[in-house]
């Protein structure tokens, strides 16, 4: 892909939007376009952002994860969603399909499975990786 990939991260922890934007950083086709610290916000920035991979956590104030990606899919509907979650349950992965969010990566992962997680969103492809 030649063009670049703009993100926004959406997560209530501080450390988990740095810690994801580091991970992003350190490849040329990512380019974050906006954070977010709670549902409602990550709705908000992704109609001004436009971006083409939204990053989730399931667990947020005002909109869960699950809640703001129905409003995001709905606005944007070319938006990838991934969640990044602590929650690996299956009940909550397949809630999560259940919304049509193909990938799904346990915070844990996040180094080792990230960028798998948005190539394979954007591709319309399934990326569960919990532990």
């Amino acid at each position: 892909m030649n063009r670049r990939i703009r993100v926004l991260i959406a997560d209530d922890h501080a450390v988990i939007r740095k810690m994801v934007r580091l991970t992003l950083q350190r490849f040329p086709q990512f380019e974050v376009c906006g954070k977010a610290e709670d549902g409602i916000e990550a709705v908000e920035q992704s109609k001004k952002a436009n971006p083409d991979v939204v990053i989730l956590n399931v667990v947020m104030p005002c909109l869960n994860g699950f809640e703001a990606a129905r409003e995001i899919k709905k606005e944007i509907p070319q938006a990838a969603i991934v969640i990044l979650s602590t929650h690996v349950d299956r009940l909550f992965v397949d809630e999560a399909r259940k919304i049509g969010i193909r990938a799904y990566v346990g915070k844990s992962k996040v180094r080792d499975a990230l960028i798998r997680a948005i190539e394979a969103a954007i591709e319309g492809d399934d990326c569960i990786v919990l532990d």
